[in-house]
């Protein structure tokens, strides 16, 4: 309403019918009218602002950040005193929202051998990092060509500890996130830590499985896709949301993009399941805490379909 009466407001030479009507039809005193009009012109200008802040951090962060998302990682409330309901409405009312991504294409060939193992995921209660990682593999198309991510994510803190990258879905690159993640965390922390997947060949081949035994971690593997929904989770967000911010479309380049953009979703891209923080931050603010809270996995043996 407020839009139509200062369109009104602003053609008096034209219409020559006072103001006073207008504002006593849909009931509202000329400073009453004031007040609005001058919110209005407050929340267009922060519209403009949103829109090229949100423009700039799409481009350069993250290609598919909801407005939640946005929210949080640019400190909307911090510098603009607005909460989320509001942002989250501007948003809406404004065009910056993105449509539904809904796409799938599967990668993963189970590998025999992994039907030896157990999901040992299914209920489990973990509250500490280097408890269980989620790997997976997915696939990127680049000016025409095609290239393969493998991911490894510590479910705790939804931190990618491990990647590798390649032309190929070879062995040697899973087994190149496989050592990411020792050198990271260090493999006398790994003893006992829960390795699980959704039985795809390269991680159950004699390299990569080799690794796993020499850690003393415990193999663990999905039955289907929904059962390593959090690793696809994980790569969909690499995929659509952070991928397309790369820069460089050679290989050399493309191996150090992957790295740029892997480190800006450890450091500094925030997550609604962390308390609006990175997942390094996450991790920092946990490692002073006695009794660190705790996250039950969902049990997919609790129907006979386990879905």
């Amino acid at each position: 309403m407020v839009p139509l009466l200062m369109s009104l407001r602003g053609s008096l030479s034209v219409h020559g019918i006072p103001m006073e009507r207008f504002y006593s039809y849909v009931g509202i005193s000329r400073q009453g009218f004031s007040k609005a009009a001058q919110r209005y012109k407050e929340e267009c200008r922060m519209v403009g602002e949103f829109a090229v802040l949100v423009k700039s951090y799409r481009l350069e962060k993250d290609r598919r950040a909801g407005s939640r998302s946005v929210f949080h990682n640019l400190g909307i409330k911090s510098g603009y005193g607005i909460g989320t309901n509001k942002f989250e409405r501007l948003m809406s009312s404004n065009g910056l929202v993105l449509p539904a991504l809904n796409t799938r294409i599967v990668t993963t060939k189970s590998s025999m051998q992994s039907w030896n193992y157990p999901n040992l995921l299914n209920g489990l209660t973990i509250n500490d990092i280097n408890m269980a990682v989620v790997g997976d593999l997915t696939y990127i198309n680049i000016c025409g060509r095609r290239y393969f991510l493998f991911c490894l994510t510590d479910i705790y803190s939804a931190r990618i500890v491990g990647s590798g990258f390649g032309e190929s879905m070879r062995a040697e690159d899973a087994k190149s996130a496989q050592d990411q993640w020792v050198g990271l965390r260090g493999k006398e922390n790994l003893m006992d830590c829960i390795h699980h997947t959704d039985g795809g060949t390269q991680y159950f081949s004699a390299l990569y499985l080799g690794g796993l035994n020499k850690l003393g971690v415990r193999v663990s593997c999905a039955k289907n896709c929904l059962m390593n929904g959090y690793a696809e989770q994980r790569n969909g967000l690499i995929k659509h949301h952070l991928v397309p911010t790369i820069k460089a479309w050679e290989k050399a380049g493309l191996k150090r993009e992957f790295e740029r953009i892997i480190h800006v979703y450890n450091y500094e891209r925030k997550q609604e399941g962390l308390g609006w923080l990175s997942p390094v931050e996450f991790e920092k603010k946990i490692s002073g805490l006695s009794e660190k809270p705790g996250h039950t996995l969902y049990d997919f043996g609790q129907n006979k379909n386990g879905f």
